[in-house]
């Protein structure tokens, strides 16, 4: 019987699934040396830079003046949340301006995509230290809160699809437990807003809410995302409770059609 683990058929697909991974780190990911690829890759240096190099040559990929990877043309082309979202960006976009002048930090445009959020609009902070995202990229759901706000708000089959698979733990504030993180869709539910302190990524936290449709059900995800060192000087509630009167406001504008001159 043929070995089809050293088959060439064998070693194709294993290359493929390397290269899809990479994609996935990116888009996860504010950017990845060839290092940091590699070791979450659990290859060599060289593998890891071909892979990269290959995936820049087809646009799936760039990288920038400090050789840090991120997604490409190709990848961000093909995101259901930048294609979906360009209407949500224009509609919208008066509402994120809005949410960071009252703030002065980086706003988030999300929808929500299974068990991940995409980023399709982000306004960044102009402090020295702020929180970047890659539009296109996603995040875990549980571990953000635009994706947390969203989660709650949908049907109880739905939250137990979410966490029907093992939930991965990104820092030691990341809440992996099923029950628990269903008992704190519920406290977002009643609160109207998510809090996220370092649960993706252990210096960046944020405050999100649900724009809702016509049904009641998530649309689209506001957040204001900051250092952790900021949040704990910064009244979470009163962003929080920002967050839902902007919510609404989006809502009203996305029913009523609302657009941006000059988009």
């Amino acid at each position: 019987m043929e070995n089809t683990a050293d088959s060439p058929g064998s070693r194709t697909l294993s290359s493929v699934d390397r290269a899809l991974s990479v994609i996935e780190l990116l888009a996860e990911n504010n950017g990845l040396t060839v290092t940091q690829l590699a070791n979450r890759l659990g290859t060599g240096k060289a593998t890891a830079f071909r892979l990269a190099k290959t995936l820049v040559e087809r646009g799936w990929a760039e990288k920038d003046e400090e050789l840090r990877y991120r997604l490409g043309p190709s990848a961000l082309s093909l995101s259901p949340g930048v294609q979906n979202g360009t209407d949500l960006r224009r509609q919208l976009y008066p509402i994120l301006q809005e949410l960071q002048d009252a703030t002065g930090e980086t706003i988030h445009l999300t929808v929500l995509r299974g068990r991940h959020i995409v980023y399709v609009e982000q306004l960044v902070s102009p402090k020295p230290v702020h929180s970047v995202s890659t539009l296109g990229g996603r995040s875990p759901a549980h571990c953000v809160s635009p994706g947390l706000a969203q989660l709650a708000l949908l049907p109880e089959a739905a939250r137990k699809w979410v966490v029907s698979t093992p939930l991965r733990r990104y820092t030691e504030h990341s809440v992996v437990d099923p029950d628990a993180v269903l008992a704190e869709l519920v406290r977002v539910r009643e609160r109207g807003y998510a809090i996220n302190k370092g649960t993706f990524r252990a210096d960046v936290g944020g405050v999100g809410a649900a724009v809702l449709d016509a049904r009641g059900r998530p649309r689209a995800g506001l957040s204001v995302c900051m250092p952790i060192f900021r949040m704990q000087s910064t009244d979470l509630a009163e962003i929080g409770n920002l967050l839902r009167t902007k919510a609404v406001d989006a809502q009203r504008r996305l029913d009523l059609g609302l657009h941006v001159p000059g988009w």
